[in-house]
């Protein structure tokens, strides 16, 4: 089959899988993250423990897994204070672990895990938990906010779009060539200001705050979405890897398609914390 035909199926079917949950409440939210996170987590213990022993990727997954899983939760009192007290032991895993290994770069080994558990479980924690940053009420309840997460989703890949389209069709000059050959300085401004466009019909489909926050909003994710895509491909290049896995036919890996997300995550959390 034609690598265009598979590459556009198989991202509407990860489009539709992505809507669907996140549009149907807390429990399928935390689901469609929940398995985001496990994927990229063995994705990325893949590529940085290939000659280190199993134990590495066991600890590293699990360990992402139980960080998420807290955090995610914890945000929406669904677990106790206490428990989530004793997930502050998980960071130093590694270091107390490596005491007893006879590793001559032990250093090397604990900045990677804390590398996954931050880059992937704790910001995949914040991404879900922007549903909890404005409740929606549904029949006399507050509920999980499933179209802010929509939206933050949907500005993501508008700006990957339209940058690659902009970028395809009138880029010169590269944005940071050491790190990413292809993207341009005319596609990444053209996809800031086609993103902001967006960003505004969605204040018209969803009217949830004020249109000038929609407007920040799609200029915070479109300089974030660009952050996150260099900070992968800088990781790859790194690595001397093309993708991160082959899961999504067409499309690479988790990692490949989420890889804007995890640092937007952040710093649209924080803009919702301060507005």
């Amino acid at each position: 089959m034609n690598n265009l035909i598979v590459r556009t199926i198989s991202g509407i079917v990860y489009t539709g899988v992505i809507i669907a949950c996140v549009l149907s409440g807390t429990w399928m939210a935390f689901s469609l993250f929940f398995t985001l996170n496990l994927i990229a987590l063995i994705e990325f213990s893949d590529l940085m423990f290939k000659e280190k022993p199993l134990q590495n990727k066991i600890l590293l997954i699990s360990s992402g897994i139980v960080i998420f899983s807290v955090l995610s939760l914890w945000q929406f009192v669904f677990v106790p204070s206490k428990i989530f007290s004793v997930l502050l032991i998980i960071p130093i895993l590694p270091f107390i672990i490596e005491l007893f290994n006879k590793n001559t770069k032990p250093f090397d080994t604990i900045g990677k895990h804390l590398t996954g558990l931050i880059y992937i479980s704790v910001s995949l924690s914040l991404f879900f938990g922007l549903g909890y940053k404005r409740l929606i009420l549904k029949d006399g309840t507050l509920v999980y906010n499933g179209i802010l997460v929509l939206t933050v989703f949907l500005l993501v890949w508008a700006n990957d779009t339209f940058a690659y389209i902009i970028g395809r069709w009138k880029g010169k000059r590269p944005l940071l060539s050491r790190i990413s050959p292809k993207k341009t300085i005319e596609g990444s401004i053209g996809g800031i200001i086609l993103t902001i466009a967006v960003s505004i019909g969605l204040y018209f489909g969803f009217k949830q705050f004020y249109i000038y926050h929609y407007i920040i909003l799609g200029f915070i994710i479109s300089i974030s979405s660009i952050v996150g895509d260099l900070v992968e491909s800088m990781l790859k290049r790194s690595l001397n890897v093309k993708d991160s896995g082959n899961i999504i036919p067409g499309h690479g890996g988790i990692l490949d398609r989420i890889d804007a997300s995890l640092v937007t995550a952040w710093i649209v959390y924080i803009f919702f914390q301060l507005i």
